[in-house]
């Protein structure tokens, strides 16, 4: 995977499912920014990290934001007042990891 800026990418968890999805750490000038371009769900732009304003989206009507949560040690993307995605800060993974994950995610109807 090659970029123009160094990316991180991280494997998250959704409703308590570990590793079920993944989201990009990417540097800019010095500033880290969180990614996530496939979860369905109107994170429409990159959250620069230790910014912990709400963003709205859909004309304001989806109102989210990336938090640090110092009891779980996570950083986590919430909405409606709940965690919607959470993942390790401090965990790189590589991108071959996530086979497995695409894999479970095409033949088990539940994850």
């Amino acid at each position: 995977m090659h970029s123009y800026f160094p990316l991180k990418l991280r494997s998250c968890e959704i409703n308590g499912r570990g590793d079920c999805h993944v989201a990009v750490l990417v540097q800019i000038k010095g500033l880290r920014y969180f990614v996530d371009v496939a979860n369905g769900k109107p994170y429409d732009r990159a959250v620069q990290i230790g910014i912990n304003s709400t963003i709205k989206s859909l004309s304001g009507c989806f109102h989210w934001n990336l938090r640090y949560n110092n009891e779980s040690e996570r950083m986590e993307l919430c909405h409606s007042g709940e965690t919607a995605v959470s993942f390790d800060p401090a965990k790189t993974v590589r991108y071959k990891s996530f086979q497995k994950m695409i894999i479970r995610s095409r033949s088990e109807k539940s994850f």
